[in-house]
C-alpha cells in the first residue's frame, strides 16, 4: 500500500506545471550564474532537457497519443449479454460518469444486475445508479477493496459463488488494460466497457495518470508475483473479512 500512497503522490506532485517548471527554471538559472563550475553545467543540460521532456509529455497532443496507445490494446466490446456490469471506483470526481456508463449498459439489457467495487466509491456507486433509475434490488457491491487486486479478488469472493463468470468492467480507459489483467487473472471472462476521466482534469494531470498507469502495466509480472497473496485467499476469508468490516454495498 506505500508504494500506491507514494504513486498517487507522485501523481499529484507532478501534475502542478507551475511547480516543476518553476523548479527546473531554478536549476538552470543557478547553474548559468555559477557556470565555471563544470558540475553545474551537467545539471544546467539535465534541467533543460527535463524540462523539455515534461513540456513535451503534459501537451495535449502528446496525452491524446498515449490514451490511444493505452487503450488500442483493448479488446471491441462484442455487444454480448453477461451475467454482472463491474464498476470500479477512481475517486469521487470520476463516479458520476461511471455510474452514467453502467447505468446504460443495464438499460440496454446487457446485464441483469450491477456490482461496485472501491473503498469509499462503491457506496456513492450505488447511490448514484439508484438516482439513474436503477432499482436498488439490481445493485450490489463491495465497499473494501483498496487497490485493483482487491478490487478483483473482494468482487470473485462475492460473485463467483454465485456462478458469475462473464462480466463487463467498467473504469477510465487509462485503468481498463490492467484492470482487465487483473481480474481474468482471477478467473472472469472481461468485456471491457470505458467511462471518461473527470472533464475538468487538466491535460498534465491526464499525462501523469497516463504514466502511473504505463509504469504499473510495465511491473505487472513483477506485482503479479508479488501479489499471489492477495491472490490467494480463500473467497470464505475475504467474505468474511468484508462481512466485518460491514462494508458489503446493498443497492435497499
Amino acid at each position: 500500500m506505500d508504494s500506491i500512497r507514494l504513486s498517487w503522490f507522485w501523481v499529484e506532485w507532478f501534475s502542478d506545471p507551475v511547480r516543476i517548471v518553476l523548479l527546473l527554471l531554478l536549476f538552470i538559472g543557478l547553474s548559468w550564474v555559477f557556470r565555471s563550475n563544470r558540475w553545474l553545467s551537467r545539471v544546467r543540460t539535465y534541467a533543460i532537457a527535463l524540462l523539455v521532456g515534461y513540456l513535451i509529455i503534459i501537451s495535449p497532443p502528446f496525452v491524446a497519443l498515449a490514451t490511444y496507445g493505452i487503450g488500442s490494446p483493448l479488446p471491441h466490446d462484442t455487444g454480448a449479454k453477461v451475467d454482472v456490469i463491474v464498476i470500479l471506483g477512481r475517486g469521487h470526481e470520476h463516479n458520476s460518469a461511471r455510474a452514467d456508463i453502467a447505468a446504460q449498459l443495464w438499460l440496454d439489457q446487457r446485464a441483469p444486475v450491477l456490482f461496485a467495487s472501491g473503498i469509499n466509491d462503491a457506496p456513492e456507486l450505488a447511490k448514484l445508479l439508484r438516482t439513474k433509475g436503477v432499482p436498488a434490488a439490481k445493485i450490489g457491491g463491495e465497499g473494501c477493496s483498496r487497490t485493483t487486486w482487491e478490487n478483483a479478488v473482494f468482487t470473485k469472493a462475492l460473485l463467483q459463488p454465485q456462478g458469475v463468470k462473464q462480466i463487463l468492467l467498467v473504469t477510465d480507459v487509462p485503468h481498463l488494460w490492467r484492470s482487465l489483467l487483473i481480474f481474468e487473472q482471477v478467473g472472469f471472462q472481461v468485456i471491457p466497457s470505458a467511462s471518461p476521466l473527470f472533464t475538468q482534469m487538466t491535460s498534465p494531470q491526464r499525462a501523469m495518470l497516463l504514466l502511473r498507469e504505463y509504469l504499473f502495466l510495465a511491473l505487472y509480472p513483477t506485482t503479479l508475483k508479488q501479489e499471489r497473496r492477495t491472490l490467494e485467499q480463500p473467497s470464505a476469508e475475504v467474505v468474511q473479512q468484508i462481512t466485518n468490516q460491514q462494508c458489503r454495498v446493498v443497492g435497499s
